[in-house]
């Protein structure tokens, strides 16, 4: 097992768009989005865990993994109306041109569930077969969960963030997978993020796409390219 230290995430704020009456007042001043980020799994990353080192150099000639690591922040003083959940979409796709080869899909996602709150800024740990360590256990029965990955080893994964009667959305939500790509092609990741607010018991949801998809490249990849 190793840690990985993560860049630091370029941040912009999100405006996010009705999607029952695009006319409406767009959200906005409630959540800003870091990254999202892209790491190449290199032998040079993982040459501290012979383990790994070996995972890696066995997959070398079909596959290739790349950390992808992204956060959710919720502003302090956010405007009403409050948040009651958010969700983080990704679409994985690659440039295949040798059909029947797979495409991308999240190896592995960190947090995979959480009660409560994380530090944000403590490093990754990579275990066997380059699963992400997830330190936080299942929770009690009868816990509810306000932090869930979704859609783990498929090629639309994701996270959704609720509200609990006894924790509240807020503060910085560091979310991180390993994507697991063919070798040989150009992977692209792309982001929205939806919100979800309540106005009596009636639910209200939002959404924002991010316009430019982050390029995940194999480095046997032609430079890359507007898209």
């Amino acid at each position: 097992m190793i840690d990985v230290i993560l860049p630091a995430l370029p941040e912009r704020e999100l405006t996010l768009v009705s999607e029952e009456t695009p006319q409406s007042p767009a959200l906005t001043g409630h959540l800003t989005l870091g990254g999202p980020v892209s790491v190449p799994v290199t032998s040079e990353l993982v040459t501290g865990d012979p383990g790994l080192l070996a995972f890696v150099e066995a997959e070398t000639h079909t596959a290739v993994y790349h950390l992808l690591h992204c956060a959710i922040t919720c502003a302090q003083e956010a405007p009403e109306p409050a948040l009651h959940a958010i969700n983080l979409d990704l679409t994985l796709s690659a440039d295949i041109k040798r059909p029947p080869v797979s495409g991308p899909i999240a190896w592995s996602m960190a947090p995979h569930q959480l009660t409560g709150t994380a530090d944000p800024s403590a490093p990754v740990r990579l275990g066997p077969r380059l699963g992400l360590r997830d330190d936080h256990h299942a929770p009690p029965a009868g816990e509810r969960v306000c932090v869930e990955a979704r859609r783990e080893l498929r090629s639309d994964p994701g996270w959704e963030i609720r509200r609990t009667g006894t924790v509240p959305i807020g503060g910085t939500y560091r979310l991180v997978m390993v994507v697991r790509a063919p070798r040989g092609t150009v992977t692209w990741a792309a982001v929205a993020v939806g919100a979800t607010v309540r106005e009596g018991h009636t639910p209200h949801r939002f959404r924002a796409e991010i316009a430019h998809p982050v390029r995940l490249a194999d480095r046997e990849c032609a430079p890359p390219v507007d898209r």
